[in-house]
């Protein structure tokens, strides 16, 4: 399924995990504590690269979107209103620092992800 991927950013905060954010590690974001630390595969369509990561955050904008991550619905994310009512920009998928520039990305488009085996 093609999601909206925007970049983490925010190196040096504190993940859903406890972990620190720097700009070295392979990690995403998805919007589910169920998927904590669990190994996901990463593709840029537009230029077919890829990589494994860790999710090591929850996000973006809805936390528990179970629906979306593991029954493969529609992100809540891209309806433009997050659970806490506040505005989201569409997105299904956060990428760290590494993950986003082992893809090439150029800009807040579309991957592709699944979970790894």
């Amino acid at each position: 399924m093609l999601v909206k991927a925007t970049r983490e950013g925010l190196v040096g905060d504190e993940t859903a995990s406890g972990w620190i954010i720097d700009a070295e590690r392979f990690f995403v974001a998805l919007p589910s504590r169920r998927a904590l630390h669990r190994m996901v595969n990463v593709t840029n369509p537009a230029n077919g690269k890829s990589c494994q990561a860790e999710v090591l955050d929850v996000g973006p904008w809805n936390e528990h979107d179970d629906a979306y991550v593991f029954d493969g619905q529609r992100p809540q994310a891209e309806l433009g209103v997050s659970v806490s009512g506040h505005g989201t920009n569409g997105a299904g998928i956060d990428l760290g620092e590494a993950v986003w520039n082992a893809l090439g990305m150029a800009g807040n488009t579309e991957v592709e992800w699944e979970f790894a085996a």
